[in-house]
């Protein structure tokens, strides 16, 4: 990237401009190369004029959220990565319904609706993704449920900078997937209806499914969550422990050997030990068990 288009975005951005900066800083796997330009924008304003700017001269983006389900390159980004979790971090209750900033924690948002007795989210509450991410790839836990199911309104910036807002049934959202994710949108803010219940009831709902996620995930090792997604009617994790892939490693990369649908990073694993490791699992999966698993972690290069 010229080093004046570098000097513009700096001239024009009233938030934090970053150069050259570890993306591993930024992701829950801990691994990815440094961004040619990180960018954390002031207010939706600021975001407006940047991505005006860069659709302007057709300079291409990333936008970085929680940095879940996310693996980086380990040569980096040559291009502006826009971090959305610092601006776009708020939530807002309006009866049952509740709107949030793209940047803002599923966790949290769980949380502070359980506190107001309300019922839908306790399977985000240990899901560490930011609620912008989420949505695009309708984000979920099992069968207890999807993001998608409880959304009513997404608003979103285009790559023009203009502003946006679609209803639920505009965005398509099936297993792991919406119509955002073919298209080049920024997910600003979301808007979920759920349903009134007894705050104790909700409450221990998501203590019981915390306390099975602690015994049945690898939460104290840097990972990206679930790699493959679940085939049909069946269980990325049985299947590879079935294939005998628990453990399985290339360098510091491991499939972890409390939840086999996990890779965890043992310390100073790469990017490629990674995709390495994804390739191994692929083959013998579907060698001893004659299924082809898909991916469900995202990989930036």
């Amino acid at each position: 990237m010229k080093q004046q288009i570098k000097q513009e975005i700096q001239d024009l951005v009233k938030g934090e401009v970053l150069f050259s900066e570890p993306l591993k800083k930024y992701t829950s796997f801990k691994i990815g190369g440094p961004a040619e330009v990180l960018v954390i924008p002031k207010d939706t304003d600021d975001l407006q004029s940047l991505i005006s700017y860069l659709s302007r001269y057709t300079i291409p983006y990333q936008i970085l959220g929680n940095g879940t389900n996310l693996l980086i390159s380990d040569q980096g980004l040559s291009k502006v990565v826009i971090k959305m979790t610092d601006l776009f971090n708020w939530i807002k209750f309006e009866g049952n319904k509740i709107r949030a900033g793209a940047g803002t924690k599923l966790p949290v948002i769980a949380k502070k609706a359980a506190e107001r007795g309300l019922s839908g989210l306790e399977f985000a509450a240990g899901l560490p993704a930011s609620v912008g991410g989420a949505v695009i790839m309708n984000a979920g836990a099992g069968n207890l449920g999807s993001i998608g199911d409880l959304i009513t309104q997404v608003k979103v910036i285009s790559p023009t900078g203009k502003l946006k807002q679609y209803q639920r049934n505009e965005l398509d959202f099936s297993y792991r997937q919406s119509s955002l994710q073919e298209k080049e949108e920024i997910v600003l803010e979301v808007e979920l209806e759920l349903r009134s219940a007894d705050k104790e009831s909700v409450h221990n709902k998501i203590q019981e499914l915390l306390l099975k996620r602690k015994q049945t995930q690898p939460l104290a090792m840097p990972n990206a969550g679930s790699v493959f997604k679940n085939p049909p009617g069946d269980s990325a994790g049985r299947l590879i422990d079935q294939a005998g892939g628990k453990g399985l490693r290339v360098g510091d990369a491991q499939v972890s050997t409390k939840h086999a649908n996990f890779i965890v990073n043992l310390g100073t694993a790469s990017a490629q030990d990674v995709l390495d490791l994804i390739c191994k699992v692929k083959r013998l999966v579907d060698d001893r068990c004659g299924v082809k698993l898909e991916t469900e972690i995202v990989y930036l290069d």
